[in-house]
């Protein structure tokens, strides 16, 4: 999909270890909130076995190609660039269910949903006797457990449900349904490769790539909306309830019941840093979860904002003690450093929104 990094570029400068971190889904919080003051979130985790190097060489194309220039770092479209990417955004298909991309991993669900096709296939032809896919043993006891759990009514309420689900999907591009539908396993019948599919829906190959990410968040999507269905009960496991990391919203859930970072430090046996990562995190995906007056006092928030002017993304951080001697200076620079982050992703978001 490399061909689509160009629509996470703009005239002005972007750090590319950003953008490379963004769709391989490292989620530091220095990734996380460039990533939301680039508008480029929808990409996060689209392309998570990305190397360095294919990224870096995608660089030097663009380049060459005169399309980028580059600098400290930093990348950013020349008047080339800009034409290329309009015309590659009217050409090419545009995810539609980016902003879901916290819910689930794509290569997660579909294995088990193909599985689990295969398996129900099989079943509606008395066929017992076959060779499943090649699926981690964990997983293959996982659909069989799901499977005999619901073996009265499967064959006909599996394919009501992939049927509802390709419905759904045609109303968005009826291409997802296509996919969905030819890539699913079947009685004496495999899916379709992603070259396959390429070929049938008349993309490219990374279009067809893009589209199959969009099929399975979408099925992420409905079955979390399902509170009782046989997609949901496949796929429960994997599919999470808020857009932080499940490290994340166990610190949230803490910090919401009253305890303070240092106690969250001390009963979870993790670094205060870690800590305050995962606040800094709730803070770029939840804002509203926060209480902040347990985080930033008035006066500090005044401090603060008579320090930092202008856009957030432009601020530079000033730590009190210039050059830290002992423990405590660091740790006061440490604390200050968490003030001043959180303050500026949370202005960041009052712009972005």
């Amino acid at each position: 999909m490399k061909s689509y990094f160009i629509e996470m570029l703009t005239d002005q400068p972007r750090r590319t270890a950003v953008l490379r971190n963004t769709v391989k889904n490292k989620r530091t919080v220095a990734t996380l909130f460039w990533a939301r003051e680039y508008g480029v979130l929808k990409w996060l985790g689209s392309n998570p076995r990305l190397t360095v190097n294919e990224f870096e060489q995608w660089l030097v194309q663009m380049r060459q190609a005169g399309l980028i220039k580059m600098n400290d770092q930093t990348a950013w479209l020349t008047p080339s660039g800009i034409a290329e990417k309009e015309k590659f955004i009217k050409t090419h298909y545009q995810p539609q269910f980016g902003k879901w991309s916290w819910l689930a991993r794509p290569d997660q669900l579909a294995p088990r949903v193909l599985l689990a096709t295969q398996a129900v296939s099989q079943y509606a032809h008395r066929q017992k006797h076959y060779v499943p896919l090649n699926l981690a043993p964990a997983e293959l006891y996982f659909v069989h457990r799901w499977f005999y759990e619901n073996r009265n009514q499967i064959v006909d309420d599996w394919a009501s449900e992939l049927q509802q689900a390709a419905t759904d999907l045609a109303r968005l591009d009826e291409r997802l349904a296509k996919l969905l539908v030819f890539s699913l396993p079947g009685y004496q019948t495999t899916g379709w490769t992603i070259d396959q599919a390429a070929q049938a829906l008349k993309v490219s190959v990374d279009e067809a790539m893009i589209m199959e990410r969009d099929v399975w968040l979408g099925i992420a999507y409905l079955a979390a909306r399902q509170s009782a269905s046989l997609l949901r009960s496949l796929l429960s496991d994997h599919l999470h309830e808020t857009p932080l990391s499940r490290s994340a919203a166990f610190t949230l859930r803490m910090f919401e019941q009253g305890f303070s970072l240092e106690q969250i430090s001390q009963r979870r046996h993790l670094k205060l840093g870690t800590i305050r990562e995962h606040i800094l995190e709730t803070a770029i995906f939840m804002p509203r979860s926060l209480m902040l007056d347990r985080l930033l006092t008035p006066t500090r928030i005044d401090q603060l904002a008579a320090q930092y002017h202008g856009k957030p993304a432009t601020w530079e951080f000033r730590p009190p003690i210039l050059e830290p001697q002992s423990p405590a200076d660091k740790l006061q620079n440490e604390q200050s450093f968490f003030e001043y982050r959180l303050f500026q992703i949370i202005k960041g978001g009052e712009r972005n929104g």
